[in-house]
C-alpha cells in the first residue's frame, strides 16, 4: 500500500510545475504594476526571459547538486550575458561596436545605483538607458527563489510566498504616489481599485501556494487512512472552502468600506523623498547676458544651426525664467526650476525629427529646444556624456545639459544617478562654474513641436494681480493713463503700444565694438543711435516708463503715435517690461531667451521681428531674440513678442510743444562762430564786483582735512579688509543655506578652503574619506562621514547635523590655529590658495603630505 500511495503524492516534478505556474502568475501581475512606471512592451520581454532563465537555474542546481555559492555565481553569469539585450535594448546595434560593452558595464552598476536613477526620473521611463535593469533583476529574483524553493520539503516550499509577493510590491513602491481613480459600486466606492486588486491577486497567489504545499504531509496521511479504512471524508473539504470564501468576501468589503476613510488621496512612496533637482539660478541670467551677443565680436559668431526632416518650429527655447527679484530674471526655486532625466517624450503637435548643431559661438548649459516628444539622441566626440548629462524641466519645457557636472553639482551618488543638484550654495557653484555646457561640434536630434504658436485666444481671463504696481510707480502709472481692460485683448493692446513707443537700441555708446548692429540697422531701418543703460532691475525698468509717462503727458490728449515714442531699450528691458504689464493684470508671466526660425518660403517671412531677424538655418547673435510668455484661465503659455520698433526716433518734447505736422531738416549753412565785440556791454555792468567774497568760516578747512584723512585711510585699510571679508561672506552664504544636505556641504567645503589657506595640502580627485585622512584631525574625519551620509543616503540629514558640522568646521580651524604664531594666522586670512590662486588643494599630487 505505501508504495501505490507515495506514487498518487505529487512529486518533484509535479511540484516544480506548480511553481513555475506560480512565479509565471507573479510576473504577470508584476508587469501589471510596474505598467504606470515603464509603459512600454519590452517589459513583457524582460518578464518572459526572467521566468525562462530563472526556472532554468533552479533546474539546473536540482540537476546537477550545485552549492549555494555555485547557484549564485551561476545566477551572476546569466544575468551578465542577459543583460544587455534583455533590459538595455538602447545599448544593441546599431550603436557601434563598443555600445553592447558600454551597456554592459551601465547595466552592471544599476544594479547597486538604478533604483535610485529609477526614483528621480519622471514617468513614464521606457527603456530608457539602465532602468530596465532593477525589474529584470527582481523579476529574476524571484523567478529563481520560487523555483529553488518548490523544489524542497513542503515545509520550506511554504517560504515561496515571499519572492511570489516581490514583483508586486516592486512595482508599488517604485510607481507614481497617485492611486488609480475611485471605483464606483452603487452607493460602495472602492479607492485605488487597481492597487488593491493587484495586491489580492499577489495574496492569493501566495494563499494558494502555501495551502498547497503546507497540507501536502497531512493530505498525504489522509489518503493513507481511507485507502487502510476504505472510509471517505470529504465533507470537511467544503466546509473549508466556503469559509475560505467567506473570509475573501469579508475582507472585500471590510477594505472597501474602510480604504476610503483611511486614505488621503495620495500615497507616499519613496519617489517622493528623491526628488532631483538642479536650480542653476547662480549662473548668469540669460536676460542679463543678452547684450553680450549684440556686440560687434558676437553678432555673426555662430551659435547654432537647425535642420529639420520636415517644417521647423516657430522658435527655440534657450531659457525660460520665471522669477523676478526686482535686480533680474533667473529660474526660481519651484517647479520651474526642477529639472530631472528625459526619458520619454509627450504627445505633441507636428512632430518633426530637428537636429541642433553646436556653433563656435556658443558655450552654456541651455540646449536649444523646441517641445520635445522624444529624448535626444546625441552625436560626435561627447555623445554618451552628454546624454548621461541632459535634463528637461517638465513645467516649462527647458533644457540644459551639464556634462561633467552633474554629479557634483548634485551631490548625488555616482553618474546614474540623474540628479543634477542645486547651484545655490558654495559647494554647487564651484561645480557649476567648471561645468562647460553645450560646445562647439555637439550634435543632437529629437522629436520636436513645429506647430504654430497658440494665438490670443488661447490667454483666457485674468486672475488675481500677481504684481503690486506699487512696488513701481511709474508703470504703474503708465498703465493706468492707456485706459485698457484686464483682458487678453488690454494685454496684447499694452504690449503693442509698448512696443510701437519704445526704440530698439543695443548699447549705450556707439562706440568701436558696438557699432555693427546700428549699421545693420540704419542701411534697412533708417535707424539712428540712441543711448540705452542695460539691465533689467526694477529701477531701470522705471526709467524706461518714466520716460514714456513724461512724454505721453508732454504730448497732451489727441498726440500722434510717432509723438509718443520716448522708451529706450532692447529685449532685455521689453521683455522685464512686458511681463510685469501682464503680471499686474492677474496673467501669470515669465521672460523667454531664444531665436525665431523661418522656412525661408515667406510662410512665416525670413525678416522675424523687425531689429531681430529670424534665422533660417544657422543662428548666431543678431537672431538671439527675448519675448514673453503668458498665461491665464485656459492653462496654455502663448508667446508674445516685445522687441520695440526701429524706425521712428524719440523725440523730446516738453509739456505743452508739439511736433509739427511736417516737419523739416534745418538747412545749414556754413557760419563762423563770432565773439561779440568787446565794451558792448550795458552800461551798469562791471568787471570789478564791490560785493566783497564771503570770509570763509574757520571750521571749514579743518572739516575739510579730517575728511579726506580718513578717505584715505579708508582707502589703504580697502585692500587689507576685502578678503577676510569676502572670505566672511562666503562662509556666511554658505552657512545660510536652506537645505540641509547643501549647508552640510557648505560647511565641508568651508573647512577644506580654511585649512589649504593654512597650508593643508589636499589629494586631487580623492574621496572625502580620503581628504579627512590627509587633513588628520579628528573633525574632518567626522565630518567626511556625516558629509557622506547627506550625499549619498536617500533620506539625507537633518538640520541638527547640518549645524554641527558647522561646529565642527569651527573646531577644526581652532585646532588648526592652535600653536601658531600670529603671522601664520596672517597669512592664512590672507591667502588666496581656498580660490584657486597659488598652489591649491586641486593642483596637489595624490598622496601629499601637510605643509606646515
Amino acid at each position: 500500500m505505501k508504495p501505490a500511495a507515495a506514487r498518487s503524492l505529487p512529486g518533484g516534478a509535479v511540484r516544480s510545475l506548480l511553481g513555475t505556474a506560480a512565479a509565471a502568475g507573479a510576473l504577470v501581475l508584476g508587469v501589471w504594476a510596474a505598467w504606470p512606471i515603464y509603459r512600454t512592451s519590452w517589459l513583457w520581454v524582460v518578464a518572459v526571459a526572467a521566468l525562462v532563465l530563472g526556472t532554468g537555474i533552479a533546474w539546473v542546481r536540482e540537476r546537477f547538486r550545485l552549492s549555494p555559492v555555485a547557484v549564485a555565481a551561476l545566477a551572476l553569469v546569466v544575468f551578465a550575458l542577459t543583460v544587455v539585450p534583455v533590459a538595455v535594448p538602447e545599448a544593441m546595434p546599431p550603436r557601434g561596436a563598443l555600445g553592447p560593452l558600454r551597456g554592459l558595464l551601465d547595466g552592471l552598476a544599476a544594479v547597486a545605483l538604478g533604483w535610485k536613477q529609477l526614483l528621480t526620473l519622471t514617468l513614464p521611463v521606457g527603456v530608457y538607458r539602465t532602468v530596465l535593469v532593477p525589474a529584470y533583476v527582481v523579476f529574476l529574483l524571484s523567478a529563481l527563489l520560487v523555483g529553488i524553493l518548490a523544489r524542497r520539503a513542503s515545509r520550506i516550499a511554504s517560504f515561496a510566498a515571499a519572492p511570489l509577493l516581490a514583483p508586486v510590491a516592486f512595482g508599488t513602491v517604485f510607481g507614481a504616489s497617485q492611486v488609480s481613480a475611485p471605483l464606483h459600486l452603487g452607493v460602495l466606492e472602492i479607492a485605488a481599485p487597481r492597487e488593491i486588486g493587484l495586491w489580492l491577486g499577489a495574496a492569493a497567489l501566495a494563499a494558494v501556494w502555501v495551502g498547497l504545499v503546507s497540507g501536502e504531509d497531512r493530505r498525504a496521511a489522509l489518503r493513507l487512512g481511507r485507502a487502510a479504512d476504505g472510509s471517505s471524508r470529504g465533507g470537511g473539504r467544503g466546509a473549508r472552502a466556503l469559509v475560505g470564501a467567506g473570509i475573501v468576501v469579508v475582507a472585500l468589503v471590510a477594505g472597501g468600506a474602510f480604504a476610503p476613510v483611511l486614505d488621503t488621496g495620495a500615497r507616499a512612496v519613496p519617489r517622493d523623498r528623491v526628488d532631483p533637482e538642479i536650480v542653476v539660478r547662480e549662473r548668469p541670467s540669460p536676460l542679463a547676458a543678452y547684450r553680450g551677443f549684440k556686440r560687434d565680436d558676437a553678432l555673426d559668431a555662430p551659435l547654432f544651426t537647425v535642420e529639420s526632416s520636415g517644417a521647423l518650429p516657430e522658435r527655440l527655447r534657450l531659457a525660460v525664467l520665471d522669477t523676478y527679484d526686482g535686480v533680474d530674471f533667473h529660474v526660481g526655486d519651484d517647479a520651474a526650476a526642477r529639472f530631472t532625466r528625459f526619458p520619454s517624450g509627450g504627445a505633441i503637435s507636428d512632430p518633426e525629427r530637428v537636429t541642433v548643431r553646436i556653433g563656435s559661438g556658443y558655450s552654456d548649459i541651455w540646449a536649444p529646444t523646441a517641445p520635445l516628444g522624444s529624448p535626444p539622441v546625441f552625436s560626435g566626440d561627447r555623445s554618451a556624456e552628454l546624454a548621461d548629462a541632459f535634463y528637461v524641466n517638465r513645467e516649462t519645457g527647458a533644457a540644459v545639459a551639464v556634462p561633467g557636472g552633474a554629479g557634483s553639482a548634485a551631490g548625488a551618488a555616482g553618474a546614474a544617478d540623474p540628479a543634477v543638484g542645486s547651484a545655490a550654495g558654495s559647494a554647487s557653484g564651484s561645480a557649476a562654474g567648471r561645468t562647460a555646457g553645450l560646445a562647439e561640434g555637439d550634435v543632437y536630434s529629437a522629436q520636436m513641436q513645429t506647430a504654430a504658436d497658440p494665438g490670443i485666444d488661447s490667454l483666457g481671463d485674468p486672475g488675481a494681480p500677481l504684481f503690486d504696481t506699487e512696488a513701481a510707480p511709474e508703470l504703474g502709472a503708465w498703465i493706468e493713463r492707456q485706459q485698457q481692460p484686464d483682458s487678453a485683448a488690454g494685454l496684447i493692446e499694452l504690449i503693442d503700444r509698448l512696443r510701437q513707443r519704445g526704440y530698439l537700441s543695443h548699447s549705450m555708446s556707439d562706440a568701436d565694438g558696438e557699432r555693427l548692429w546700428l549699421e545693420r540697422l540704419g542701411e534697412r531701418y533708417g535707424t539712428q543711435f540712441e543711448s540705452s543703460p542695460g539691465g533689467h532691475s526694477l529701477a531701470r525698468i522705471e526709467a524706461l516708463f518714466e520716460q514714456l509717462n513724461a512724454q505721453q503727458i508732454a504730448a497732451g490728449d489727441g498726440a500722434r503715435p510717432e509723438q509718443l515714442v520716448a522708451g529706450v531699450g532692447d529685449d532685455e528691458q521689453f521683455a522685464a517690461a512686458a511681463v510685469l504689464i501682464a503680471r499686474a493684470l492677474g496673467y501669470e508671466a515669465r521672460a523667454v531667451v531664444g531665436v525665431r526660425l523661418s522656412e525661408g518660403d515667406g510662410d512665416r517671412g525670413e525678416a522675424g521681428v523687425d531689429g531681430v531677424p529670424s534665422c533660417t538655418r544657422e543662428c548666431t547673435g543678431e537672431h538671439l531674440a527675448a519675448w514673453i510668455e503668458a498665461r491665464g484661465d485656459h492653462g496654455e503659455w502663448v508667446p508674445i513678442d516685445v522687441t520695440p520698433q526701429v524706425e521712428q526716433r524719440p523725440e523730446r518734447l516738453e509739456q505743452g510743444e508739439r511736433l509739427p505736422e511736417f516737419p523739416t531738416e534745418p538747412e545749414e549753412r556754413d557760419a563762423r562762430e563770432v565773439d561779440p565785440p568787446v565794451g558792448l556791454g550795458e552800461q551798469g555792468e562791471s568787471g570789478d564786483s564791490e560785493t566783497p567774497a564771503p570770509a570763509a568760516s574757520g571750521l571749514w578747512p579743518v572739516l575739510r582735512a579730517v575728511g579726506l584723512s580718513l578717505a584715505a585711510l579708508a582707502l589703504l585699510a580697502a585692500p587689507l579688509l576685502f578678503l577676510p571679508l569676502a572670505k566672511r561672506l562666503r562662509a556666511r552664504r554658505r552657512r545660510a543655506e536652506p537645505v540641509p544636505e547643501l549647508r552640510a556641504i557648505g560647511a565641508w567645503e568651508e573647512m577644506l578652503d580654511r585649512a589649504v589657506d593654512f597650508g593643508a595640502a589636499v589629494p586631487a580627485g580623492a574621496t572625502r574619506s580620503e581628504i579627512a585622512e590627509a587633513l588628520d584631525t579628528a573633525p574632518a574625519r567626522w565630518a567626511a562621514a556625516q558629509v557622506d551620509r547627506a550625499v549619498f543616503s536617500p533620506h539625507g540629514i537633518d538640520a541638527g547635523t547640518a549645524d554641527q558640522l558647522w561646529r565642527a568646521a569651527e573646531a577644526d580651524r581652532a585646532e588648526r590655529a592652535a600653536g601658531t604664531g600670529m603671522m601664520t594666522r596672517l597669512r592664512a586670512a590672507y591667502s588666496l590658495r581656498s580660490y584657486g590662486i597659488g598652489a591649491g588643494r586641486r593642483r596637489t599630487p595624490p598622496g601629499g603630505g601637510l605643509s606646515g
